[in-house]
């Protein structure tokens, strides 16, 4: 009986500090609003995060992406451009980071290291992005 009493206790001293690391350590996905695509990537922010998608055009010349805010409001719904203004993006290179280290409503990072900006503010956030990665003093 005691041995039995003793197996509980130690049971119980081992499991119930897992299941507590378990409990907070899982980070279980957000809710996915109705209106945000079933192929949309969730990209996780510092506070918030966004619902990302991106599909090739068929010119070949640009990438077309959809960005959503947590609550699935439309933010971006256009032609996307490769920040470092290199070959087109090929579909075999469009997986979307959900964990990018500057993570921001109005780019795509790509897990290959490239980096999608809307073309109507290109210029604009190439700077910025060159900011971010320490290429410029001041991000405007």
């Amino acid at each position: 009986m005691l041995t039995k009493s003793i197996t509980l206790i130690a049971f119980s001293l081992c499991t119930v500090p897992l299941l507590f690391w378990v409990a907070c350590t899982h980070r279980s996905g957000p809710a996915r609003p109705g209106n945000v695509s079933v192929d949309a990537v969730f990209v996780a922010g510092t506070k918030v995060g966004w619902w990302q998608e991106c599909t090739p055009t068929r010119a070949g010349e640009a990438v077309h992406c959809r960005i959503w805010n947590g609550t699935g409001l439309l933010l971006e719904d256009e032609d996307f451009l490769p920040c470092d203004k290199g070959s087109t993006v090929g579909p075999n290179e469009l997986t979307i980071s959900p964990d990018p280290v500057f993570p921001g409503p109005d780019r795509v990072f790509l897990t290959n290291g490239r980096i999608l900006l809307p073309s109507s503010r290109f210029e604009e956030l190439t700077i910025f992005v060159d900011w971010l990665k320490g290429k410029r003093d001041t991000p405007r």
